[in-house]
């Protein structure tokens, strides 16, 4: 068969009979799955961290709402409520006492402010280290959290 005038024809080498393409796709997919066991791990991870930081968070607002249960009756004649750093922070320390630990939080620190008047604020940090991560590298990052509670006295 000829080709048409104009048009020039491309030659191809022979191919041998029975030979595969060269090249495989094992290298490939083996990267695939790596990127793909590394993305699992990362989201793993993170998912765990979240739910770390959430519960640092709950202990912190649960310790908040402990702490203004610690107040003590404003002086003078007219009711009201005093609350005081030192006692805000017994009363936070003695509920973190009783509560277990949540799993992968470490060193748990705890400092109480009051303004006085009508309310507290817990500030928790912590120590958090992915439970795939902790035999290597321990105490990885430090988890924040600050809850406020305030109290009221009703006269009527």
């Amino acid at each position: 068969m000829s080709s048409p005038p104009g048009v020039a024809e491309v030659s191809r080498p022979p191919s041998p009979a029975g030979r595969a393409d060269e090249g495989s796709i094992t290298p490939l997919a083996i990267g695939f799955v790596v990127i793909a066991l590394l993305l699992t791990f990362l989201i793993a991870t993170l998912t765990d961290l979240h739910m770390a930081r959430r519960q640092l968070q709950n202990l912190a607002d649960s310790a908040a709402l402990a702490a203004s249960d610690s107040f003590e009756p404003a002086p003078g004649s007219d009711p009201g409520l005093v609350f005081s750093p030192g006692a805000a922070e017994r009363a936070a320390a003695r509920y973190l006492d009783s509560v277990p630990t949540p799993r992968g939080l470490r060193d748990i620190g705890l400092r109480a402010d009051a303004d006085g008047d009508h309310s507290v604020a817990i500030h928790l940090r912590a120590d958090y280290s992915p439970p795939l991560l902790s035999p290597f590298v321990p105490g990885l990052i430090e988890l924040r959290a600050t809850a406020f509670a305030r109290g009221s006295l009703r006269t009527s």
